[in-house]
């Protein structure tokens, strides 16, 4: 994909297609780790340190531009409906393309248009965004092709990854030196660290598979070298990293 400047892509459109771009690039506000201060009568207070962060608020400032002053309202139509979300979606803009946010649009566009901006359009909208970005690189599946396989976290923070194994029969890997046991796989599984979900894809139907992973906690890679292996029951092991950096 290609993003020119001024250019995003969110909802599953780019903007583009509205003849939106954005003005200016929004205030960077970091997301922030999620601490508690306790008092301590007699004492300095404690950190009590949640070990999550809360997501970030950015105003995104745009403008449009009309075919024609007939068709203002028309294209703010369109744009209001491509804005209007109910969950989350991949948020990429021009000005760091190589990293995909997760966003949602929290308060909706705000159109500022006067007889002196005519077809041109300034409008505003703010979005709420997830405390990590992946990098691109990191939505490539690898396939594993020998135990043991060796691969590296660039990335301060561990990543979820999406694993996807074949295979039949009572089975283990190990990423680094933590096991994950499978009871009973059955030709494939999908194991979803982000979304902490097992399932499988027969046929076009989605079955959950909790009862093939008896692991509580889900596989992660670790910042630096991570050492994956696997028993001979698994024939097929393909890894998507989910590489990630804090927003």
């Amino acid at each position: 994909m290609i993003i020119k400047r001024g250019q995003f892509f969110i909802n599953g459109k780019g903007s583009s297609e509205f003849n939106v771009f954005m003005r200016n690039r929004p205030v960077s506000v970091s997301a922030g780790r999620v601490l508690e201060l306790r008092e301590r009568e007699g004492n300095d207070s404690i950190i009590i340190d949640k070990a999550y962060y809360k997501n970030v608020e950015r105003k995104i400032d745009c403008y449009y531009k009309a075919p024609s002053i007939d068709d203002v309202q028309e294209w703010e139509d369109r744009i209001t409906a491509w804005l209007d979300m109910g969950t989350y979606s991949d948020f990429i803009v021009y000005y760091d393309e190589q990293y995909i946010y997760q966003a949602v649009v929290i308060d909706p566009p705000e159109f500022k248009g006067t007889r002196k901006t005519g077809n041109l359009v300034p409008f505003e909208f703010t979005v709420s965004i997830r405390p990590f970005k992946e990098n691109r690189l990191g939505r490539l599946p690898i396939q594993l092709n020998s135990t043991p396989f060796k691969i590296t976290n660039e990335q301060k923070y561990p990543s979820k990854p999406l694993i996807k194994l074949t295979g039949s029969g009572d089975a283990s890997f190990f990423v680094n030196e933590e096991e994950f046991k499978l009871k009973a796989l059955d030709k494939e599984l999908i194991i979803d660290s982000f979304l902490e979900e097992s399932y499988r894809a027969l046929d076009g139907k989605i079955e959950h598979q909790d009862h093939v992973t008896t692991f509580l906690d889900f596989p992660e890679l670790k910042p630096g070298e991570n050492t994956i292996t696997w028993t001979n029951r698994i024939k097929s092991f393909e890894l998507t990293p989910r590489w990630r950096r804090k927003v």
